[in-house]
C-alpha cells in the first residue's frame, strides 16, 4: 500500500486520479449525499492511498471507494452514516466490507504469475 493525497471534499482531487472518472463520481456521490447530513461537507477530507496499484479514497469518518481490478468501484459505509461501520451498497440486498472474507477478494489481490 502506497501513501498518497488529501484532498478537501468539494474541492479538486488529486491529478493522479484524472485517469479514473468513475473513481472520482464515485467520490463526488458521496460528497452530495452527505450534504444532506453534515453540516458542511468541505469541512471533511478524503485521504487517498494506493493498493495494488488502484486508488482507495476514504472519507474522514465516512465512506470508501476502492477501484477493483475490474474497474468498477466499491463504496463501503455509503448506508451508514459518517463514522459508523463499513458495508459496501453495491447493489444487492445485502452490505459487505470491502475486504469480506466471504467474496472473492481476487480481483483485489490477485495470484502473482508463476516465475519462469
Amino acid at each position: 500500500m502506497l501513501i498518497g493525497e488529501r484532498w478537501r471534499a468539494g474541492s479538486v482531487p488529486p491529478r493522479s486520479l484524472e485517469k479514473y472518472p468513475e473513481f472520482l463520481e464515485a467520490c463526488s456521490a458521496q460528497e452530495r449525499v452527505l450534504s444532506s447530513t453534515v453540516d458542511d461537507v468541505s469541512k471533511l477530507w478524503w485521504t487517498l492511498t494506493w493498493l495494488e496499484g488502484r486508488p482507495v479514497a476514504e472519507l474522514d469518518r465516512g465512506p470508501r471507494a476502492a477501484l477493483r481490478g475490474d474497474g468498477s468501484v466499491h463504496v463501503s459505509g455509503a448506508e451508514e452514516p459518517v463514522g459508523a461501520g463499513v458495508g459496501i451498497a453495491d447493489g444487492d440486498s445485502h452490505e459487505h466490507d470491502v475486504f469480506d472474507e466471504d467474496e472473492d477478494d481476487d480481483d483485489l489481490f490477485p495470484e502473482p504469475a508463476p516465475r519462469a
